[in-house]
Order: structure tokens, then sequence, then C-alpha cells
């Protein structure tokens, strides 16, 4: 056994090195202080530390100097993150102007209600690449898909404009900050948001498509990170934005000037519009402790006036869906540990509660409907259709450690069939009628990496699009194998 009298040689030394080393550090700082302001320290410059510090000039110039570098600091962070000016935008926006003479079909919010064809699924299927081409920096969001053009934003704050069939890029459009969200098209017009998280003043943006012009915009004090939704009512357009902590914005789509706004908490959810009615959801914001609290909403699409408002389990990041008399929510928590997803339904006329059901773990990505049941991705890439009769998952298929992801299953119509893109293993076809694995699809060299991906698959007849997080944007050519006999 060891005494006392033998430690005592080893703890003196280790003790004593990091107080030799703050002494050290002391007489150096306060050497320097002093220097500043012409005082000479002697043997003493520890001791005098205190003195030198407690000099009304040198607590004056402190003050002002931790003022102006917090205030630097925070000028920086606030700069980095706030749009595009508007002269730099309009500058290239002049620069990249292309006529078009297509008038371009309208897609005033993301489809998300789908019947099913009631055939059999065709198997196997024959999938090629037709093309892939590299927009910049990543795509968050799925790309829309309209009059046999593909339109997507990326990171770099540009919306590319590409050819269906072949990938050609047309023409772009330029905002500057992240094109985050999917983009709106009506009257020939293209809307769209932007930012990341930490935007703020974020903008939704116009652009007339027949000349290819910026023509104006609305800003908030928040983030438009969702989809900007085209809603009509009585004759009536108005357009919607979500701008997180600053809430939701009714926009006047031809001035871009404001008609309402309302403030349920912070909200990313695209909207849905419906017989004069606006449902969104809200969630919990990033650092906010756990007293704060998620809630679905149906405002008035005239006035702005809250109808109901119920409080849901957890935060809800996408928009809801209808089924019948339920509108529902999907939710989950992404900035906070959490083990459970759900879907909460209530009526749409009253908004009483009619369905709760858990998930396995957090939901956030956009809910599809097909037939009388929900198709919803979790963020661990488990997929299932939920039943709302009765009241359960009809399967559920887990693509096993796919990554954290917040794409959403798709529903193919054309072939029946569900997709799933994966974060980082490749496209999954599902039997819409079982969950059965039909079809798991992954590039080969030459046809590019699958890098992380976290948008829904775009369906355009044979055609599905599918943009990465790395600024990939590649299509897929699916037929049945009776097709390709034929070709």
């Amino acid at each position: 056994m060891t005494t006392s009298t033998e430690l005592v040689p080893m703890i003196l030394p280790t003790v004593m090195i990091p107080f030799t080393l703050v002494s050290v550090g002391l007489s150096i700082f306060a050497t320097f202080i002093a220097g500043l302001f012409g005082i000479q320290l002697k043997l003493e410059g520890p001791r005098k530390l205190l003195e030198v510090l407690l000099k009304p000039k040198v607590l004056i110039t402190a003050l002002l100097l931790n003022v102006l570098i917090l205030g630097g600091i925070q000028g920086w962070k606030w700069w980095i993150n706030y749009p595009r000016l508007i002269r730099t935008i309009e500058a290239e926006s002049d620069k990249r102007a292309i006529p078009s003479s297509i008038t371009y079909k309208n897609v005033p919010t993301v489809r998300t209600n789908f019947s099913s064809n009631g055939s059999s699924t065709v198997n196997p299927l024959e999938i090629s690449q037709k093309w892939r081409i590299d927009t910049g920096r990543g795509s968050f969001r799925a790309a829309v898909v309209t009059s046999e053009r593909v339109f997507t934003g990326n990171d770099s704050g540009v919306v590319s404009e590409l050819d269906l069939y072949t990938g050609r890029l047309i023409r772009d459009f330029y905002i500057g900050t992240p094109a985050s969200t999917e983009i709106t098209i009506w009257k020939n017009f293209m809307y769209l948001g932007e930012g990341v998280h930490d935007t703020h003043h974020a903008r939704i943006y116009r652009f007339n498509l027949e000349g290819g012009q910026f023509e104006g915009s609305y800003q908030t004090l928040g983030h438009t990170e969702a989809q900007p939704v085209m809603g009509s009512f009585k004759g009536e357009d108005t357009l919607f934005s979500a701008a997180g902590v600053d809430g939701l914005h009714a926009i006047n789509p031809e001035t871009m000037k404001v008609k309402w706004k309302v403030n349920l908490g912070h909200s990313d959810a695209g909207v849905l519009v419906r017989d004069g009615v606006v449902f969104i959801g809200t969630g919990r914001e990033k650092g906010s402790d756990r007293k704060n609290k998620s809630y679905a909403a149906a405002i008035d699409f005239q006035n702005g006036k809250i109808l109901w408002k119920r409080e849901l389990a957890a935060s809800s990041w996408m928009r809801p869906v209808i089924i019948g008399e339920n509108v529902c929510y999907i939710s989950g928590e992404i900035y906070f540990v959490s083990e459970r997803g759900h879907i909460t339904c209530m009526n749409k006329e009253t908004g009483a509660y009619t369905i709760a059901h858990n998930t396995s773990s957090p939901i956030a990505s956009t809910p599809k409907v097909l037939d009388n049941s929900i198709l919803h991705a979790s963020i661990s890439g488990v997929v299932c259709r939920f039943d709302l009769e009765a009241k359960k998952d009809l399967w559920c298929f887990d693509s096993k450690g796919s990554g954290y992801s917040l794409a959403g299953a798709s529903y193919d119509k054309n072939h029946n069939v569900v997709l799933y893109p994966s974060k980082k293993k490749g496209l999954y076809i599902l039997d819409p009628s079982n969950g059965k694995l039909l079809k798991h699809w992954t590039p080969t060299k030459e046809e590019g990496e699958w890098k992380s991906t976290y948008a829904d698959v775009s369906v355009a007849g044979d055609y599905w699009i599918i943009s990465d997080n790395y600024g990939s944007v590649r299509a897929l050519n699916a037929i049945n194998s009776s097709q390709a006999l034929k070709k």
C-alpha cells in the first residue's frame, strides 16, 4: 500500500503546473494592458493587474471594445443571413432574361392527393437514366414539372429551367440566397421563396416567365423556405407564404402587397387552401424550450380570422392533407431529440380531434393521400401507408439505415408504384398495396454517384425527376416490360 508521503512528490508538481501557467499568463496580460496605457509594471505585475483594470479609462476602453467586437460579430451574422440587395437581383435578372413563347400550365401547389389507377402493379419495370446535370450547389426541394419544363432551385440562389426530355438548360433565374422552396407557377408567372433557417427578412419573388424578368418581391421578417401557395376563392387569387417566426402572410400576387398576416408561432410549412379556408401547422423554434407548443389552425381565406386552433403533439413542418371531412397533420421534432412521430386528424370544419396515431420516429416530409390513406415517410427512412378507416398502418417499409432523411414518398399513378428516394442508397420502388419492394435502383459509376437526397421524386409521365443536395438533377425513364418490347 502506498503511503501519503510517497504521493506528495507526484501530486505537487501536477497541481503546481496550472497555477504556474496562470501566473505567467496574468503577468503577460497585465504587462500588455499596462503598456497600452503607458503604465510601467515592476516584478509585482500580477498584483497590479486588478489596480490597472479598475482605472476608469481602462474600464471605459474595455467596455467600448467589447461593444465594438460583439456588435461587429452580430452585425456580420445579420448581414450574411440577409437576402441579396434588390438592385443586385435586378442587375442579374437583366443579364439572364431570355424570352419564352410557352404558356406554362399553372402549378399553384405541389400535388399531394391521388387516386390509385386500380390496375395491378407492373413488374418488372425497366428503368434507365435519360440525363443528369449539375445545376451548381444542392437542391433541397423537389423539382416542379410543367409544360415539358423542369424548374429546380439550388443553394446558390439560382432557379434552372430545363428541358424535361434532354435536361438541356433553357435559362435560369437569380435570387442569390438559397432557392430552397418548391416553385409555384400561376398565370405565366413564377413565385418562389428563399433561405435557410437562419435567413431573416426573406422575400417572395415574382418572375415573368414570358420575358424572364424579375418583376417584384414581398419582404417578410423571417425565412420563406416553404412553398408559396396560390389559392383562389370567389374569384380572388391570394398567394400564401409561411415566414418562420414572422407567421403567415397573405399576398396580392399581382401587386406583391400584403392583404393580411397572422402569427400563430414558427411555421415552415406550406399551407393547404380549400373552400375558403387556409390550413397551416406550426413548430418549435430552434433553441426554444419545451414549454413552447405546436399548433394546427384553420384561417379564413379573405380576412385572416382564426376559425379554430388546436394543439399538436409535436412540430408540424409540412403542409397538411385533407381526406373526406378530416384535415390531417404529420409531425415530429427535428431540432430536439424525439423518438416518435404523429399523425393527427381533425374535423376540417370544427377542429375537433378525430384520429391520433403514433409512428416509430418523427415525420418531417410531405404526406401524400392515396385513396383513403396517407403515405408518410419518417426521418429514419421508414415508409408507411396509414389507413384512416382502420386507423392503422396497412404496411411499412424500412429502407434500413439510409440515413436521416426529409424526403417523402411519391405515387406514380401511371405505373401504380410508390417511390421513395433514400438519402444515400438510391431509389426504392414499392407496391402500394402491400409495401413490397419491387425494385431498388442505384446509378452506375458512369451515371453519377447518388448523393444526399432530401427532395421528393417529381413524377411527369414516364419520367421521374430527382434532385440531390449536391446540385445534381437526374431524370429516370420508367417503362414496363411490354412497353420495352414494343420499342
